[in-house]
């Protein structure tokens, strides 16, 4: 039923995530600020694209170039007339790159007027229309007019309009600080008119644009190579002649290529084939192929008022010789917005925006990632989770946007098309919304009943099994399973004594600090602490949570008791002149075992019993026989998956047991050194247990004794030593299994 009421209450928090993500982030955006955040981010994506990370200028392969007007152009007499350009100069550009071959020419100047004063300097007006004729593939730009009849564009001057072959508006999306959008047509009157972009790419490709547009006119819906669906749209309410409908654009968002490129050797590099209009007329003359075949866009690359800030605005110069480290680029001019836009359309290559139903399965998914390990695993790892999702959508929607996946040491992994818009404001706030409302809930829908049980178990429960009973009331029962554990015994070895010895507050503050010590130990290792029986200490892993390395853990922490009890004792002797140093003797056993909770129904605790129980409890006081400090069965060993450094001590049957097991001693973790004497010690015993095993008993008499030379109080050896005096006296029989049975616990 506990189970149930979560995913209900899961499934509705996802939702309502969703739901009140997407209010805020999409319908109320530009409200929020959640909008702007969006377009924050999607202009860090424009910056994923190749020419992004180019070294050069003009390294992209395209069809456009681009001629910027610079102040070099102007001589002495037209000087003055910064704007409108010089006219003359302007014409001789369209000749220059016509004669060499350019497929279409689009001028971004907008020719209203004659200018009667700059045309009596240099007749510029007639050279410019003369040269417009003769090119007779030039693309002239006007802007549009709001009047009260409607939208319309306002064509140029007759007197170059009826020379020009087409008229495309240069007209932008309004923006208010970014320019992002470019546009694809625009409404005039009782139909369409094409863009500045639109017309050029026409005419390059042979096509008649009034066609084009009648089609969207009649469809509702522009169509254009590679154009995703959801652009292109013309609004009904054009179409059914609602004049009072305030747009006038067809906007698309635009892919920009690059940063913003410069005739200047100072500039950082740019996106497109940039030459400057003074040394125009002389590449076309000596280098015409830089022109032959291509689309020339003529425009400003001076003026102040014809530029803008772009997503690479700010956008720092990538690695490249001969610029400064920090460098960053700043206005991209009009001309070259519409390149970027132009060269959408020629690539049929444009955001894509992820479907609705794409967006909707990223958000379920985050959300309920989220929320779902809130309620299996707390408030902290759905932390962790929620800002991994988001962090994952970040980097999803970046190799989407690149169409590649890529990292640290170039791409790995080609997507295909690039362009793929994947949102991240939204889905990243109905993945916090969802952490949030799911730890709402377990706090205080579930708090209630956690409270509960805490206040009616919580004083006869360990800590571990309290929070098990958290997540699943129902685990509550007296029964229990089979599972492997491994089982860890410790008992303090002298506690006795010293107790008889000292004083009653002492003693138990020595306890405690031993216990606690212990007991950390043990939870470092995610040990499971069953109790505590005066000085002793049992503990056991995977339960009742798995622990797959159990049997390591185990052996682990019997290495690392050792170590604090060593610490434990400098710390004592430096408070006491008389301290006698303790030991901790600790036996560790993996078998089969049932665990549950065992006692009766008014007071009962998380155990584990079986045999494998008992036998790891016996090799604990086992250690005395051998003055050892830590055994371990060799099931255990073949259990574990680390290295130790361990010596074989016998072939033992425990007091109860008839089959014998091998036993070790366990050292340490391999790798670490243990005192010179001692080492030595280990190399003659190895030695001497070799001859014990082949039976040969004053051999391995004298290895054990050098061991016992080497290091006094090596127990094992002096066990040894003893047990071949033995065999010397009373040899045992040829077929002796070497088993020691022991008769006490």
């Amino acid at each position: 039923m506990k189970r149930s009421q979560r995913y209900i209450a899961l499934a509705v928090i996802a939702l309502g995530a969703i739901g009140f993500a997407v209010l805020v982030g999409d319908v109320l955006g530009g409200v929020t600020g959640m909008r702007a955040f969006e377009d924050f981010t999607l202009d860090r994506r424009q910056h994923t694209t190749l020419e992004s990370f180019q070294e050069g200028v003009g390294e992209r392969q395209s069809d456009v170039v681009m001629v910027l007007f610079d102040e070099f152009s102007l001589d002495d007499e037209t000087a003055p007339w910064i704007t409108p350009f010089p006219r003359a100069h302007l014409a001789s550009l369209v000749d220059a790159v016509a004669q060499a071959g350019a497929r279409t020419i689009g001028i971004d100047v907008f020719l209203a007027d004659l200018h009667e004063n700059l045309n009596q300097i240099d007749g510029g007006n007639d050279l410019l229309r003369d040269a417009i004729d003769r090119a007779g593939n030039v693309i002239l730009v006007s802007p549009v007019e709001r009047t009260d009849s409607g939208s319309f564009v306002l064509p140029p001057h007759e007197f170059f309009a009826d020379v020009a072959h087409e008229i495309g508006t240069a007209e932008l999306p309004a923006s208010y600080a970014t320019f992002r959008n470019g546009t694809l047509a625009v409404r005039s009157g009782d139909g369409l008119a094409p863009s500045f972009a639109l017309s050029m790419w026409a005419h390059a490709n042979g096509l008649d644009t009034d066609s084009i547009l009648d089609a969207a006119w009649t469809s509702g819906r522009l169509d254009l190579p590679g154009l995703p669906a959801e652009l292109g749209e013309v609004p009904a309410e054009w179409r059914d002649g609602d004049i009072d409908d305030p747009g006038s654009i067809i906007p698309f968002p635009i892919r920009f290529y690059g940063p913003p490129s410069s005739t200047l050797h100072s500039d950082p590099p740019g996106t497109f084939q940039t030459i400057g209009s003074s040394g125009a007329a002389a590449l076309a003359m000596f280098v015409p192929e830089f022109f032959a075949d291509k689309i020339v866009l003529l425009g400003t690359g001076f003026h102040p008022e014809d530029r803008f800030r772009t997503p690479f605005y700010e956008y720092r110069v990538p690695p490249t010789e001969g610029f400064d480290e920090g460098a960053t680029y700043s206005w991209m001019y009009g001309i070259e917005i519409h390149a970027n836009a132009l060269q959408n359309i020629i690539d049929g290559s444009y955001v894509r925006r992820l479907g609705l139903g794409g967006r909707l399965l990223l958000m379920l998914a985050v959300t309920l990632a989220s929320g779902a390990l809130v309620f299996r695993q707390g408030a902290a790892w759905g932390a962790a989770l929620t800002t991994g999702a988001i962090a994952g959508i970040w980097v999803v929607a970046f190799w989407a946007w690149a169409g590649a996946v890529y990292g640290p040491g170039g791409e790995y992994l080609d997507l295909g098309a690039v362009g793929l818009w994947v949102p991240i404001a939204t889905p990243s706030l109905a993945a916090a919304l969802s952490y949030v409302g799911c730890v709402a809930y377990v706090a205080v829908i579930e708090g209630k009943e956690k409270r509960f049980i805490k206040g009616a178990f919580g004083k006869y429960l360990s800590p571990d099994v309290v929070t098990e009973i958290f997540k699943d009331p129902s685990s509550l029962t007296l029964g229990g399973e089979k599972r492997p554990l491994s089982l860890l015994f410790s008992d303090l070895s002298g506690f006795t004594t010293i107790s008889e010895e000292m004083d009653a507050q002492d003693l138990i503050a020595l306890l405690n600090e031993y216990l606690n010590d212990m007991t950390q130990v043990v939870f470092d290792e995610n040990g499971y602490l069953d109790k505590y029986i005066g000085d002793a200490i049992m503990a056991f892993w995977n339960a009742p949570k798995d622990v797959p390395d159990h049997a390591d853990r185990a052996m682990r922490t019997a290495i690392f008791m050792q170590r604090r009890m060593n610490d434990l004792n400098d710390r004592w002797a430096e408070g006491s002149d008389d301290h006698e140093p303790l030991k901790v003797r600790i036996g560790v056993h993996t078998g089969e075992v049932v665990v549950g909770n065992v006692g009766g129904e008014d007071r009962f605790d998380y155990s584990a019993i079986g045999d494998a129980v008992n036998l790891a409890a016996r090799l604990e006081p086992a250690n005395k026989t051998y003055d050892t400090l830590n055994m371990v069965s060799e099931i255990t060993l073949s259990a574990g998956e680390g290295s130790y450094r361990v010596r074989e001590l016998d072939f033992i049957a425990v007091k109860g047991k008839e089959e014998p097991i091998k036993v070790f001693e366990l050292l340490e973790l391999e790798g670490v050194e243990l005192s010179p004497e001692k080492e030595e010690a280990l190399r003659h015993f190895d030695a001497g247990m070799a001859a014990y095993k082949r039976h040969e008993w004053a051999s391995a008499r004298t290895h054990f004794q050098d061991a016992v030379r080497a290091c006094p109080d090596d127990g094992p050896s002096i066990l040894y030593v003893s047990r071949c005096d033995e065999h010397i006296e009373d040899p045992p029989p040829a077929d002796w299994d070497f088993v020691v049975r022991r008769t006490e616990k």
